[in-house]
């Protein structure tokens, strides 16, 4: 007993095993288990290099141990990039190909043998791997510093065989057009007190611990567990680098500055909170915090009987989550703007397009379009990036603004198919590459499943919501569309989007002869932001099916003032409506408002 606890550590855990072992071994045992063997060496060697230590070789697995995430998963990398680049010597088909997993976790090391749930969890994660890669556990992906030139693509949560709790688990590859670090870079450590940790490039966040207000230490789980439900529900938007739980609950009942924490976890916003109960009535508050500045960029109160706690407990991590996602956007896209030129990436161009594209108007779209090509330029592979493009030539086409390339189209298509390609993951990409293929495509089917796919990876972001509605729609299924819209206005009520929100549920409304409600909503929309001529094309037909002439009219010219090109025909063309009796409701509806034939 006393030996194994002076023998059990947290270690990060590298397992390796050769795919199809068997089948190499049934084609020349002795050939195989040579190669096999020579391919666990020159492995050996490359872990010794980058600083771990090769435990056991057994057969056809290898387990390592590194102290650092970074040096591991470098390791992994390494090896299998010089297998891949490597022209093979062999003239025949008995070729080892290996398979890698990396996690961190306690284990028991006895005579150079490893041991426990760390070693067991990285043989999990190695399972999961495509032959000559790399998966690695959340928590290691996470403690990677952002410096390093990898890439880690999430492959959700997974349930493995042993654990009762899923995992999180990512691929880890190296990132394009980037070289691999040398062995030992940055390994001079820093201590605690001293170390700061570079901002990916990307959102960053870390949710602190809840403080309890209340006189009984009993809510203590509850103020615990909101914050870890909002870690949770932010870790599911790909677009955002959001800080393990165990990292951030290290703060714990500690008074330590919040610029101090931002620097140590390496993070550009903190949101904090407390939990306050009285009698049978709580409260819970959340902020929103910019490190560097200070700034508080949100902040809200939510009240709620302790009855329904867990029921209170999802809407409180619901609401949070759709409330600070447009408000992070915001500070994202101001902080773009304050770079100097030559620090310009990818991101960053991504980012400026973005205020470009919600103006939904010519010239701004133009700037969008050349913004997104130079992050593509840059970034090939960027798959947001790519998904906006799209979106922005969609623009175009269905407004006939006039041609931005040869085939506008077909280019728009394109695009969409490449993110969803890109990143099936990525529940913005899927929604605007699903819209995308119906607007411009009208391929309802391909187009339907990847918006819904979106909306499975996260429905808590409201403009997930607003473009799965949007799209529900157009493919004629208005009642689905309306609550889902519902849920973006809900978890997002200030938005400075919500145009979009009101003018689609006013669609909605409409398709399901609610000309009033329908009216109503695209009024706030136009009140909201009045140069979007969508709206104007929901709003003229629930004027006229109320009977109400004249305000049609206006409505019809403020449609042509910001589309002075528009016609009946011209939208019977461009209007990707899959219900015919739709689209002559809304077109009979603006052909009586006066819009011309």
């Amino acid at each position: 007993m006393n030996k194994d606890r002076l023998n059990r550590k947290l270690a990060v855990i590298l397992h390796a095993d050769v795919v199809g072992s068997t089948a190499l071994v049934q084609k020349n045992e002795t050939l195989a288990h040579e190669r096999i063997q020579s391919a666990f060496q020159n492995f050996s060697s490359t872990i010794a290099t980058y600083g771990g230590n090769t435990r056991e070789i057994r057969g056809d697995a290898l387990v390592a141990e590194f102290e650092r995430a970074s040096d591991a998963v470098a390791a992994a990398i390494a090896f299998q990039s010089n297998e891949l680049d490597s022209d093979p010597v062999q003239a025949d088909d008995i070729q080892p190909i290996l398979r890698i997993g990396v996690s961190l976790g306690e284990v028991v090391i006895a005579d150079n043998t490893v041991t426990g749930a760390g070693v067991v969890l990285a043989q999990r994660l190695e399972q999961l791997a495509e032959p000559g890669g790399v998966v690695v556990q959340g928590s290691v992906a996470e403690t990677v510093p952002a410096r390093m030139p990898f890439d880690f693509d999430s492959l959700g949560e997974q349930i493995l065989k042993g654990f009762d709790l899923p995992v999180r688990a990512f691929t880890a590859s190296l990132r394009v057009g980037q070289a691999l670090p040398l062995p030992d870079a940055g390994a001079k450590r820093e201590s605690p007190e001293t170390k700061r940790r570079d901002l990916p490039d990307k959102p960053s966040i870390a949710v602190l611990p809840f403080a309890n207000m209340s006189n009984d230490p009993e809510q203590e789980y509850f103020a615990d567990g909101i914050a870890e439900d909002i870690i949770t529900a932010l870790s599911q938007i790909k677009q955002w680098f959001v800080i393990a739980r165990n990292s951030s609950f290290a703060y714990k009942g500690r008074h330590v500055d919040i610029r101090e924490i931002a620097k140590e976890l390496g993070v550009r916003y903190v949101l904090e909170g407390s939990v306050r109960k009285s009698g049978n009535r709580l409260r819970i508050t959340g902020q929103l915090i910019e490190a560097e500045s200070g700034s508080h960029l949100w902040a809200d109160k939510f009240d709620g009987d302790l009855e329904d706690v867990f029921t209170l407990q999802d809407r409180i991590t619901e609401s949070v989550v759709g409330a600070i996602e447009p408000s992070l956007r915001l500070a994202e896209i101001a902080r773009s703007k304050r770079k100097p030129p030559a620090d310009i990436g990818a991101y960053d161009l991504f980012l400026q397009a973005l205020p470009l594209l919600y103006a939904i108007r010519p010239e701004p779209n133009l700037q969008a379009l050349k913004l997104l090509h130079q992050a593509i330029e840059l970034d090939p592979n960027y798959a947001p990036a790519l998904a906006y493009l799209a979106w922005a030539y969609e623009e175009r086409v269905t407004r006939a603004w006039g041609a931005y390339g040869e085939d506008d189209p077909a280019t728009a298509v394109a695009l969409a198919r490449q993110a969803i390609a890109a990143d099936r993951d990525d529940a913005l990409v899927m929604v605007l590459g699903g819209f995308v293929l119906i607007m411009i495509a009208r391929d309802y089917d391909q187009g339907l499943e990847a918006v819904n796919r979106g909306r499975e990876i996260n429905p808590n972001i409201a403009w997930v919501s607003f473009l799965v509605g949007a799209a529900l729609n157009v493919t004629g299924y208005p009642e689905e569309a309306l609550a889902s819209i519902e849920d973006a206005i809900r978890v997002s009520p200030g938005d400075p989007a919500a145009f979009f929100f009101f003018t689609v549920a006013a669609m909605s409304h409409l398709v399901l002869g609610r000309p009033a409600e329908a009216c109503e909503l695209a009024k706030q929309s136009a009140r909201v932001y009045p140069g979007w001529d969508t709206t104007y094309r929901i709003m003229a037909p629930a004027l006229v099916q109320l009977g109400r002439i004249d305000e049609a009219r206006d409505a019809v010219a403020k449609l042509r003032e910001l589309a002075p090109d528009v016609s009946v025909s011209r939208l019977r063309e461009r209007w990707p409506l899959r219900n015919q009796d739709t689209l002559n409701m809304f077109l009979d509806g603006l052909r009586v408002a006066g819009l011309p034939e």
